[in-house]
């Protein structure tokens, strides 16, 4: 008679204690994302129209690795991209919750490009003139195909003791080159400092010149 075979039984129960506990840990990574409760660049979390974990915890997903929907890292959210390459960018952006919620329109979702990153520069020449001269601001935006027309402001202002004090402001319009410029003319002696910047909009971010000092004698 052949015999059977048996394993003991403190073998089996390592074996299942250690499915278990891989499962576990699988499951506790997809859930414990912080993107999937936080914010970023302006965009709700996926729990504020899915509810708590109802993305990670649907059957499609469960059988996902975490980079088919984190492309980089599990430190960002999926990108349009990632969701796109299951269900299709059509049907997300067909779809009755999307429509309603505005994903089309908000910027970084589906259907909406993000705001573009810009850059401005800024140079104060010269660096030192007597009362009643000027001094001339020039700079360039980035990207300036997309900057065209936009308004650069620029602030000066002057040193009162050991604060620094509004002394005028001003905004320049970018040039088709994508150029803009300003004269200034200082009503005091003393020390100044200028900085020129972007305001924000829905399809741009801001940004800010670092900040260029000069003298009034």
């Amino acid at each position: 008679m052949r015999m059977r075979k048996y394993y003991p039984v403190a073998v089996l129960l390592i074996l299942l204690v250690a499915i278990a506990l891989s499962a576990s840990v699988v499951t506790s990574s997809a859930n414990a994302l912080p993107t999937f409760t936080q914010a970023q660049k302006g965009i709700g979390p996926c729990e504020s129209c899915h509810g708590k974990d109802a993305t990670h915890a649907k059957p499609s997903h469960t059988t996902l690795a975490c980079t088919s929907c984190h492309l980089t890292n599990t430190a960002t959210p999926p990108t349009p991209a990632a969701c796109a390459s299951c269900h299709g960018a059509s049907a997300i952006l067909a779809s009755a919750s999307h429509v309603s919620q505005g994903c089309g329109t908000t910027p970084g979702c589906h259907g909406a490009p993000e705001p573009i990153t810009t850059a401005v520069s800024l140079k104060v020449a010269p660096t030192s003139i007597r009362l009643k001269k000027t001094v001339k601001a020039t700079g360039a935006v980035t990207p300036a195909a997309d900057l065209v027309g936009i308004k650069v402001v620029l602030k000066a202002e002057m040193k009162v003791g050991s604060a620094w004090k509004a002394a005028k402001t001003t905004t320049s319009v970018v040039s088709a080159t994508g150029t803009y410029s300003w004269t200034y003319k200082p009503a005091k002696k003393g020390s100044y400092r200028m900085t020129a910047s972007i305001v924000a909009t829905t399809e741009h971010q801001g940004s800010k010149s670092p900040t260029k000092l000069f003298k009034v004698i």
